[in-house]
């Protein structure tokens, strides 16, 4: 699976288990706000108390500060608020951007079902709801989340997109008890202090809000014992919010990624587990103060974030450069990197015959591709004179439309309307280029393996003298993935966008020695010397939004750039136009090795010559 992918399904499952804790710690204060009796002292201490959990002290503060404050502006900010990426809300928006991302690796009911949710978010006025409004929104995302949860164990083969769900599960619900107690053991201590006597209280209030409050009763008498409650929340190995049920069971599903066994790349994964795990086997509840258990419980949430840390790092997600103290302070890691736009792209070409055509024979390439970072949402081809279309799929996996005209014409007009979604997928910067990804890259069975992107064609071919010239500029390959920035930048630096010095013929070495050319030349010349390196790349053809104030170039018809295979990455891309990595703003159509793979219109025709008009529109949509 490529990281991306990983990347999505487990933070889709961090904000499924970070939405339904905070939708239930909320409405636990919310029935505790009702059945307080010392309205003034419980309700203030209660909002204290939630959001520390929340790690949103500071904020409680600035809105209790507000001239035009109401306690129902504590509960918009974290039910409702957009400016908080903790919000149940905002949680909902990731989840679900997030399962758009990753729908081919999940159950169609998942989908589904957190669509539905977001949908019905979407018909709440967000900044004026009441607070019946949001409650039952908070109902509506516990139940979702229960749903899902389901769908996963009933209809998900237990594969890789399965444990990986399991381990951002785990680990989210694991941190969150821990901070519930942190709090918890915090405040019980402060009112003993204060009423030199035991309050149960927020005992309640802790079983309420990890689920727990019927499970501990069954096993336990009806009262708060501190020890039990404690007991129950952190060592029970049989109750699924548990501590030490949510670690056992992170550490199964790294066994079955693994397939049970430590290999190089792992070691300090399952180190980290280890130590955790020791922790626990050597702690008795019983014996230790309340200090000692908070000492406890700081230790263990720092070693949950650690243990997400070294996760994200082993399996090369989007978080590993992250600190883990701002993880703990902000949680809001999962939103780092998911980005999504949606476009509109309207191409049309113009064929004007100088004589009566008599038949041709056609084929487009035209049609967006729908892969891990870019999803086709519609798509339409019309064509003047009227032609059915046949469609099937060439050897580098691009759509291409063909398509017979017999009737007499001296007019042809392809126009295709397609509408796109893109997901934001920054990777290359990020890449610590490890040792094991050097031996995969230098492995006999990698290079075999894109060989057709590890040879020069007649478009990409340079020169001994040129790669002279460039290894002169740039010294000694040993990085591939450094090496692949440095020639983009280079490339931008010292060749100049020009769209009259070059035509469609034009090969890699007439661009290099022109110092100039449009996007397919420039990216004909990083091809060849990425491909001189054997660093496999390919050719990318498709479309680029340029927004306004954009230094951006290359929208005014199809845009080209390169696409570079990363040992367990997968293909990145890189765009010499612009100097800049192929994200949300670059839409793929076709890859192949050069242009002459992707050329986006191809025929045959009888009669005189022909000219093209081509024109693009790339419009920004509303989700």
């Amino acid at each position: 699976m490529l990281s991306r992918v990983a990347n999505s399904l487990y933070w889709m499952s961090r904000n499924v288990e970070r939405a339904e804790n905070n939708a239930r710690i909320l409405d636990v204060q919310l029935l505790q706000m009702i059945e307080a009796s010392d309205e003034e002292l419980i309700r203030d201490s209660d909002w204290k108390l939630i959001y520390e959990i929340c790690a949103s002290t500071e904020t409680m503060k600035q809105i209790k500060s507000l001239p035009s404050y109401q306690e129902d502006q504590l509960v918009h900010y974290l039910a409702m608020e957009e400016a908080n990426s903790n919000s149940v809300a905002s949680c909902v928006k990731i989840v679900r951007e997030n399962a758009r991302i990753s729908r081919d690796h999940i159950p169609d009911d998942y989908w589904e079902a957190w669509n539905g949710c977001y949908l019905i978010l979407m018909e709440i006025d967000q900044k004026s709801c009441t607070v019946k409004e949001m409650r039952k929104f908070l109902e509506q995302v516990k139940l979702t989340s229960l749903i899902t949860q389901g769908i996963v164990e009933s209809a998900m083969s237990r594969g890789v997109s399965y444990q990986i769900i399991k381990i951002g599960k785990w680990l989210e619900r694991a941190e969150k008890t821990a901070r519930i107690l942190n709090v918890v053991c915090e405040r019980t201590r402060e009112r003993v202090v204060e009423a030199q006597s035991e309050d149960y209280y927020y005992w309640l209030a802790a079983l309420r809000m990890t689920n727990g409050y019927n499970a501990y009763l069954k096993m336990n008498p009806p009262q708060m014992n501190p020890k039990k409650v404690l007991a129950f929340l952190i060592a029970n190995p049989n109750f699924p919010r548990s501590i030490r049920y949510c670690l056992t069971h992170v550490r199964k599903a790294i066994d079955e990624l693994e397939g049970g066994k430590i290999s190089h790349y792992s070691w300090e994964l399952y180190a980290k587990l280890d130590q955790l795990q020791e922790e626990f086997e050597e702690i008795s509840i019983d014996e230790l103060n309340s200090d000692e258990i908070m000492d406890f419980l700081n230790d263990f949430q720092n070693g949950c974030n650690e243990v997400g840390e070294v996760f994200s790092k082993t399996y090369y997600l989007s978080d590993s450069e992250t600190n883990p103290m701002e993880f703990s302070q902000s949680q809001s890691m999962g939103t780092k990197g998911i980005t999504s736009m949606k476009y509109k792209v309207e191409h049309t070409n113009i064929f004007e015959y100088e004589t009566i055509v008599d038949q041709s024979m056609n084929s487009i390439r035209l049609k967006p591709r729908t892969d891990e970072c870019q999803r086709l949402l519609s798509y339409r081809a019309e064509i003047t004179p009227a032609s059915l279309t046949k469609e099937h799929i060439d050897i580098w996996g691009n759509h291409v439309e063909t398509f017979f005209i017999a009737e007499h014409h001296q007019h042809l007009e392809v126009k295709t309307t397609s509408i796109v979604s893109i997901q934001k997928s920054p990777f290359i910067h990020r890449i610590d280029y490890s040792p094991e990804m050097n031996a995969i890259f230098h492995s006999q069975l990698f290079r075999e393996h894109y060989l057709a992107f590890l040879s020069n064609t007649a478009y990409t071919y340079l020169t001994i003298d040129h790669m002279k010239q460039i290894d002169r500029e740039l010294g000694i390959m040993k990085n591939p993935v450094q090496y692949a920035i440095d020639v983009m930048e280079y490339i931008h630096q010292h060749f100049t966008y020009d769209g009259e010095s070059t035509t469609v013929d034009t090969k890699a070495e007439e661009s290099f020695d022109l110092r100039k050319g449009v996007c397919q030349d420039i990216t004909h010349v990083m091809l060849g010397i990425l491909r001189s390196k054997y660093i496999p790349a390919r050719y990318v053809s498709g479309y680029l939004y340029v927004g306004e104030n954009s230094a951006l170039v290359g929208d005014a018809a199809s845009h080209a750039w390169v696409e570079v295979m990363v040992p367990g990455i997968g293909w990145v891309g890189l765009d010499p136009t612009n100097n800049v990595e192929a994200l949300e703003n670059h839409i793929r159509v076709g890859v192949g090795r050069d242009y002459n793979d992707v050329s986006p219109v191809q025929g045959v025709y009888r009669g005189g010559s022909q000219s093209l008009d081509v024109k693009v529109s790339v419009s920004l949509m509303d989700q």
